[in-house]
């Protein structure tokens, strides 16, 4: 399959299941679990439900469907990535989507304080900010797909994007020791930046840290 066979566009509504699959599978990155597993804290479906419910839901934030493109092939979504001025809201805007959502879905306080639990040596791992004012995030391919420059084409159509909003510097954060994906943003001109290691969070998840890759735009 040739990259001239992709197609980007923006994601609507009927993408909510699309884009729940593509958070999830992009928060496990090479893992069999991640971040979204731990903070839901139920079985795929449950986790694909509350996403797709994440995806539809306000405020607007980067997992909403409005940051999101869409990759296509022959035109099936094949692909997704999210996309953000990190000066217009970033994942705090996430965590209030995130309250207004479960408790629309009913979760109790202790749910939530059991969410916070479980996902708190992660969040505290978080690396500081350097700066770059786009973000991508949420990038994931169906495996059928990969290795045919579908991740590829998204990034490229993102950073056309942050450049004709004026941004300068583009950022990419994903999980120690997911090997597959920084070899994408490498080819894409991203560089390694820092990466954060935490005991807590490797007690947590099999991945000791989170590492950032920038790229000026």
């Amino acid at each position: 399959m040739a990259a001239k066979s992709i197609s980007i566009r923006r994601a609507n509504p009927d993408d909510a299941g699309l884009l729940a699959w593509t958070m999830l599978a992009a928060s496990r990155a090479h893992l069999p679990r991640g971040v979204w597993d731990l903070l839901i804290g139920t079985d795929e479906r449950g986790c694909l439900d509350y996403l797709q419910c994440l995806a539809v839901s306000e405020p607007r934030s980067l997992c909403h469907y409005e940051s999101f493109v869409v990759a296509e092939v022959e035109g099936q979504p094949v692909g997704a990535l999210s996309m953000f001025d990190s000066r217009e809201g970033g994942w705090a805007t996430v965590g209030e989507a995130m309250t207004h959502l479960q408790r629309d879905i009913g979760w109790t306080e202790a749910e939530e304080a059991a969410s916070r639990e479980r996902v708190a040596a992660v969040w505290a791992c978080f690396l500081p900010d350097v700066g770059a004012e786009w973000e991508i995030e949420n990038v994931a391919t169906r495996p059928e797909y990969r290795r045919h420059g579908v991740a590829h084409a998204l990034i490229e159509h993102a950073l056309c994007k942050g450049r004709e909003r004026g941004r300068k510097l583009a950022q990419i954060i994903t999980l120690i020791g997911n090997e597959a994906a920084q070899s994408v943003y490498q080819r894409c001109g991203f560089r390694w930046s820092d990466e954060r290691r935490c005991a807590g969070m490797a007690s947590v998840l099999q991945a000791p840290g989170f590492v950032r890759f920038v790229r000026k735009l």
